[in-house]
């Protein structure tokens, strides 16, 4: 059976399921140990830029590595309407500037809560997180997408090219 989905419907679908949730778990490996955590998310460009410790397992085994697996997927309580991307790619060290700029303003605007952590602060930068969070911004860069979406066909899947996602 063919499915019944054209490039327009996937890109569409592709882009709501990005843009309406929040977290996207990054997976890494090291040892022959599988890790695998949650973090929050803001997309721009063709990146995914999320907060965390530099201590922290994932940043610390996909810097060593130099691959990361990434999924952001639909809750749902059905198999059949189970929807998602599978990435894989990098992760790198946002250090200032105007692209973390973009990346704070993104994230704040995504998740106004955070303002409520920084009282009294007007505009929110880089050093803000990390004395106050002890977090540094970081950058999923995806090299491979595919996304998968039972609702289609059961198992049906189709790799997407960034480049053609995200503009």
């Amino acid at each position: 059976m063919t499915p019944k989905i054209n490039n327009s419907q996937i890109h569409i679908k592709v882009k709501n399921l990005v843009l309406n949730n929040q977290t996207m778990t990054l997976a890494t490996a090291f040892d022959n140990q599988a890790w695998a955590a949650p973090v929050f998310y803001v997309n721009f460009g063709q990146n995914f830029y999320f907060f965390s410790s530099p201590d922290a397992r994932h940043i610390k085994e996909g810097f060593a590595s130099g691959q990361v697996a990434c999924t952001i997927y639909a809750e749902d309580a059905s198999w059949q309407n189970l929807m998602g991307l599978q990435m894989s790619g990098n992760i790198l060290n946002v250090p200032g500037g105007m692209e973390a700029s973009k990346a704070i303003l993104a994230y704040v605007i995504k998740f106004p809560l955070v303002k409520t952590i920084f009282p009294g602060i007007k505009n929110i930068c880089l050093n803000n997180f990390s004395d106050k969070l002890h977090a540094r911004l970081y950058c999923f860069v995806p090299e491979s997408i595919f996304f998968m979406d039972n609702s289609v066909n059961f198992g049906f899947r189709e790799e997407i090219q960034k480049e053609t996602l995200f503009t």
